[in-house]
């Protein structure tokens, strides 16, 4: 999704819009992202505030080894060759994308149920487009 974003952040930015992105963990790979490929800020949320702030929630053991649909994406993802980096952080740490206005209230989230649940860039951008009206 940060390649997506990558993009199309000049289009959001022309909508008056930024992108950001935030992980759970270690900020070299952050910085690595930003000198090499990511037009935009990265931040770490080491102790998943922001996380748990947003709800976007936590993932047990069973729901992570027994998720089909993420096992499946990841598939098709090492198909593609595309590699997953050094998983950082714990397995219980779930995607989210959040739309948020200019004084900071959340308007649009998605919070996915497993490791790739993110959803479609369209989506996003349309929530984006009726958050700004």
């Amino acid at each position: 999704m940060l390649a997506q974003l990558a993009a199309v952040h000049e289009s959001i930015e022309a909508r008056g819009g930024a992108v950001i992105g935030i992980a759970p963990a270690t900020s070299y790979q952050a910085e690595h992202l930003m000198n090499t490929s990511i037009p935009f800020r990265l931040y770490v949320d080491e102790g998943q505030l922001l996380r748990d702030r947003i709800g976007i929630g936590k993932q047990s053991l069973s729901r992570y080894l027994f998720n089909v649909p993420a096992w499946w994406r990841y598939t098709k993802a090492l198909a593609r060759n595309h590699r997953q980096g050094r998983i950082t952080g714990h397995y219980s740490n779930l995607p989210g994308i959040c739309v948020v206005d200019a004084q900071g209230v959340v308007t649009w989230a998605h919070r996915g149920s497993g490791l790739g649940d993110y959803p479609s860039l369209a989506v996003v951008m349309a929530e984006l487009d009726s958050s700004m009206m």
